[in-house]
């Protein structure tokens, strides 16, 4: 019976940081020049390759022993359920820092509109059955994941990241580095902690403004397509809650132009 297949991207999606950072998922420091770091960095290395690589079949226990063939299968599906979040936490990053590039490039330069696309949404929609609002995450995160990339192997998650997406374009990667650090020193691995961290650290956090209200904004020129093409490629968000209230509004005369004639008219 064939299951549901869950992807890398839906679990990145659902996936929460929590506070409390587990041992085995500490940073990783990379060894500057002369620090004499290089043995514990390629142990490290070599901890990232027996990731990436498939877990030992499992082998019977040899004892008769009741209790200690208990202990073996546990210990055996432990040590797995271990594996796999690792792998998957490695995984997760490397999708993306694969799909971050490609998702900015087709967003930038409209690529999208030589697969004969209405906007950079459809596009993603039907491509792999994600939506602006998800690929345009991922292109903000981006650069903040690949400078995390070298020193954590925990899965990374938008809304957490979020202080450090400033931190990263003003000050650098080696700035984002050292916020991850100081909050994961802490256990605080939270958006909450990562911004005090920046805080303390002496790094301006840029907080984004709230939105502001397609509706009202566009509301001379709601039905200009152009209109609604040209804030896409500045803001494709706001582009697509404002097709969406579009859409409801326009569903909404419909049903009205199309009732019956002699249906009782709706009472205000």
């Amino acid at each position: 019976m064939a299951g549901t297949r869950t992807t890398i991207a839906e679990q990145f999606g659902r996936t929460a940081v929590g506070t409390e950072v587990d041992p085995a998922k500490r940073t990783v420091q990379a060894p500057s020049a002369g620090d004499g770091g290089t043995e514990d960095y390629q142990s490290s290395r070599q901890l990232d390759e027996k990731t990436n690589s498939l877990p030992p079949v499992f082998k019977r226990p040899q004892s008769e022993d009741r209790a200690e063939r208990l202990a073996h299968c546990q210990g055996a599906i432990l040590s797995a359920d271990s594996w796999a979040q690792q792998a998957t936490e490695a995984v997760t990053q490397q999708y993306l820092l694969m799909t971050a590039g490609a998702y900015e490039l087709v967003r930038t330069e409209e690529l999208w509109q030589e697969g004969g696309f209405e906007s950079f949404d459809a596009w993603g929609r039907i491509l792999n059955g994600h939506g602006s609002d998800y690929m345009n995450k991922v292109i903000r995160i981006g650069p903040v994941v690949r400078a995390l990339a070298t020193i954590t192997r925990r899965q990374l998650k938008e809304q957490p990241l979020r202080p450090l997406v400033s931190v990263q374009r003003t000050h650098g990667d080696d700035a984002t580095r050292r916020c991850w650090q100081e909050a994961e020193r802490v256990g605080d691995l939270t958006e909450r902690g990562l911004l005090a961290a920046a805080v303390k650290l002496g790094y301006k956090v840029e907080i984004e403004p709230a939105k502001k209200s397609p509706t009202r904004a566009l509301e001379p020129a709601k039905l200009n397509v152009a209109t609604l093409r040209k804030l896409s490629s500045r803001d494709p968000e706001a582009a697509l809650e404002a097709c969406r209230d579009l859409r409801r509004e326009l569903d909404g005369l419909e049903a009205e132009l199309t009732r019956s004639p002699d249906s009782t008219p709706p009472t205000a």
